[in-house]
């Protein structure tokens, strides 16, 4: 079965004979039909695609030589652009040199104009401060001046010796609490004590305030010598003049020490209120109360015979207290006979401090070591001769006594119907205890038959060979 197709084609494309041969079957024309149309359609999409891939490359040729034109007209004016960048940034950075070397001067004369100001502010503030403290200065001396005379026009504004002493204790009372942590309490009211009692740890200390508008006399001096005496259990005293000097007393620093009979001392302080700041003045004190306290020796408990001492040294100390305190009663009683009771109770005094200095010599054996034991056996053993000497034994003197006799029995000898002049005595002795030392030991040591008061020799000595 067949089928019959009509084609046109142009009039002068040739018809190829395989179409008009008489072996040529209707089956070989449609597969002749089918492979020409495929080859035709296989030839126009090659075409197509050649026709495609040289119009592609025509376009890419195009384009690169676009590309390339303005390519080398961008690099050409980016070439001038640089020039005209490199030029500025030259220009730029001649400018920035210069004005960091302007910049710097600039800092420096900053800095020296504000160096010159400062140095200028500290001239001025160094002349304000001197001329503060010159101001401040005379404005403290006038203050000080004033204060001084406040004080004095409070002193002689009192009615009585009695209102100056109560105003110097409490002065002295509050310059105390403010220079010691310790114990203050005032005792001026009790009989034959001193003003203040000033309790350190175990021990305890005397101070006795002057508010005189003159010099403290010696009778006063040696009235605190005698409460001290009446104290044994008081470590120390201090005796202070607050506006003047003390006599005998006067020494550099306006400050003198002496020492009783027993190792006590009493330390004399003059003008007190004449110190720039009178509580560091107290202050200075302490390494002496505290030397005064480490050398107190403890007694051992562990001895049967110290405690028995002790306590019998406690009961005799008690009995001569009584007694002190007995004899004061009956010289206060007899005003009218001042003299007599003034020598008597001298009398009854030196017999209680005999007393007590035999009872410190026995305490110091008993607590001592074998040398000081040795050394104060020496002592007892030491009689004097009573030609001579108003002590018995060497043991009864203080300490400087002691040195001044121990000196004087190795240059000379006691003997009957010789002498010595006393202007010898006080060349050789001045240079150890000096001339008002060895006067004052007439009194204390020496008997009226064997040193007359006044005269020019002493009897009952001579000088060794």
């Amino acid at each position: 079965m067949s089928r019959t197709i009509h084609l046109d084609i142009p009039k002068d494309s040739p018809l190829p004979s395989f179409y008009t041969a008489p072996e040529t079957t209707p089956h070989s024309i449609a597969l002749a039909l089918k492979l020409g149309a495929d080859a035709a359609l296989y030839i126009q999409k090659r075409s197509l695609e050649t026709l495609r891939q040289e119009t592609h490359q025509e376009a890419i040729a195009e384009a690169t030589a676009e590309f390339d034109a303005q390519l080398k007209t961008t690099t050409t004016k980016l070439q001038a652009d640089k020039a005209k960048a490199e030029e500025a940034l030259r220009a730029a950075t001649h400018r920035i040199e210069a004005m960091e070397a302007s910049a710097a001067t600039i800092r420096s004369l900053s800095r020296q104009e504000v160096k010159d100001q400062f140095a200028e502010i500290l001239r001025d503030k160094d002349d304000q401060i001197n001329r503060l403290q010159q101001t401040l200065e005379k404005n403290m001396d006038a203050v000080s001046t004033r204060v001084e005379g406040l004080q004095n026009s409070i002193t002689k504004t009192f009615s009585s010796s009695k209102e100056k002493g109560a105003f110097g204790e409490t002065l002295v009372e509050g310059l105390l609490k403010k220079a010691y942590d310790c114990d203050i309490q005032v005792v001026a009211k009790e009989a034959q004590t001193a003003d203040i009692r000033m309790t350190r740890g175990q021990a305890v200390y005397f101070w006795e305030s002057k508010n005189y508008t003159r010099m403290v006399s010696s009778e006063e001096v040696e009235k605190f010598r005698r409460d001290l005496r009446l104290h044994p259990d008081v470590a120390g005293g201090i005796l202070v003049s607050l506006r003047h000097g003390i006599v005998g007393k006067c020494r550099g620093g306006d400050i003198d020490v002496e020492f009783l009979e027993d190792g006590r001392f009493i330390l004399f302080m003059s003008n007190l209120l004449a110190r720039e700041d009178p509580v560091f003045y107290l202050q200075v004190l302490r390494p002496l109360f505290e030397t005064v306290e480490a050398m107190a020796r403890p007694v051992k408990e562990e001895a049967a015979a110290v405690r028995a001492l002790e306590a019998k040294g406690l009961l005799i100390t008690n009995l001569l207290r009584s007694h002190s305190l007995g004899v004061a009663k009956h010289k206060n009683s007899l005003v009218g006979h001042r003299r007599r009771m003034d020598t008597m109770f001298t009398e009854f005094q030196g017999y209680i401090l005999e007393s007590e200095a035999q009872l410190q010599t026995l305490l110091r054996v008993a607590m001592g070591d074998d040398s000081e034991q040795s050394m104060i056996q020496n002592e007892m053993e030491t009689y004097l001769s009573p030609i001579v000497f108003k002590k018995e034994r060497l043991a009864d003197c203080d300490d400087r006594q002691k040195e001044f006799i121990k000196w004087l029995l190795a240059a000379a000898q006691v003997g009957e119907g010789v002498q010595i002049e006393l202007k010898e005595l006080i060349e050789a002795a001045r240079p150890l205890f000096g001339e008002r030392a060895v006067r004052a030991f007439r009194e204390d040591l020496f008997q009226d038959t064997a040193w007359p008061k006044g005269s020019r020799f002493i009897l009952g000595l001579k000088w060794n060979a």
